[in-house]
């Protein structure tokens, strides 16, 4: 009876923390930030890049709208947001990202709206590079914030690692090429340019995994572990590696010859993919790894609005968004041209 008693002590299953809801946080908010970081480069570059500042701006704001709902149901008690304000604890990265987070909005708003009219008016702000500036600084905050968030975690041998933060940022920025090279597929030069830049990315991100997974490091001892021990971790892993190669020939194909809109979608479907996989493997697939007991700890992805409902809404919110913001631009112009 004693040893039923201790085997339960030792080998009680821990419950998932993070939920889905964080996996579509972290894959937004690093769309976004990568997509501001973009277009403060085309705005500062000149009025030549205006049309990558453009779509950038639009990706960055869909986004940025969308990871912000996710996070707070992530909070389970959302009301508590403003505790980080209350209460502020400097030495934590959490804080620093409820500050980070609030003041990029603003900046990308308005950022965004001094675009349009401008485009609209050709009314200019002296201000707009300042406010492209700032969201870019804000852009790095949030970009550090949530990789050193999870990456400081001593208790989840699988997140500590200082390549967790630069494997998010490198995932996220080519995700953002293959969206750019979609919307922008009919203007061959600047396609062949973010192609090789698509493949660059790629690349960097291969060898960044492979220094991760092959390091004498306690992540990377927990990595392959996990790899051996976990029938999921090697479906994640060969499921991300199938995207990844269809992402890096589908660049390569787009760097050489004009590609049809069903295959440049078939390449901007698979670099997501892969973003979301590899956030999805080391967020939720982290915490089935044992943290405080010998066994490795169950979790099956639910239904509602915690598991399947959750990924599938926030995708849904964010082609809403889409859709009502083109349509309001749209509305907009021809308001101005008739009116």
């Amino acid at each position: 009876m004693s040893r039923l008693v201790i085997e339960e002590l030792l080998a009680q299953p821990q419950a998932i923390t993070w939920l889905p809801w964080a996996v579509q946080y972290f894959f937004f908010i690093g769309i976004a930030s990568c997509a501001t970081l973009f277009a403060c480069v085309a705005h500062w570059m000149g009025k030549a890049n205006g049309n990558v500042e453009r779509v950038c701006l639009f990706i960055a704001l869909t986004c940025a709208i969308t990871a912000p709902l996710a996070l707070t149901a992530d909070l389970h008690q959302t009301a508590r947001f403003w505790h980080f304000y209350a209460w502020p604890t400097p030495w934590s990265w959490m804080p620093w990202g409820a500050l980070f987070l609030p003041v990029f909005m603003v900046l990308l708003g308005l950022w965004f709206c001094a675009f349009h009219l401008k485009a609209l008016t050709g009314r200019t702000f002296s201000l707009t590079r300042w406010l492209a500036f700032g969201a870019a600084l804000t852009a790095i905050g949030l970009l550090l914030y949530t990789g050193r968030e999870v990456s400081v975690v001593r208790a989840r041998p699988l997140w500590f690692s200082y390549w967790f933060p630069v494997a998010m940022l490198v995932s996220a920025m080519q995700t953002l090429i293959a969206l750019l090279i979609l919307v922008m597929r009919k203007q061959q030069r600047t396609v062949r340019l973010l192609a090789y830049g698509h493949l660059f990315t790629l690349l960097l991100l291969g060898a960044i995994l492979c220094a991760w997974y092959f390091g004498d490091t306690l992540s990377g001892q927990a990595l392959r572990q996990w790899w051996q021990m976990s029938d999921e971790a090697r479906l994640y892993i060969t499921l991300f590696i199938g995207l990844w190669v269809i992402s890096f020939g589908g660049a390569l194909y787009v760097s050489r010859y004009p590609m049809p809109l069903a295959a440049t979608l078939l390449l901007t479907l698979s670099a997501m993919g892969s973003c979301w996989v590899l956030r999805w493997a080391i967020l939720i697939g982290g915490q089935t790894i044992p943290k405080y007991n010998a066994l490795i700890n169950p979790y099956h992805l639910p239904y509602g609005t915690d598991g399947l409902l959750a990924i599938t809404g926030t995708f849904g919110l964010w082609f809403a968004l889409i859709i009502t913001l083109r349509e309001g631009l749209n509305w907009l112009t021809r308001r101005l041209q008739h009116g």
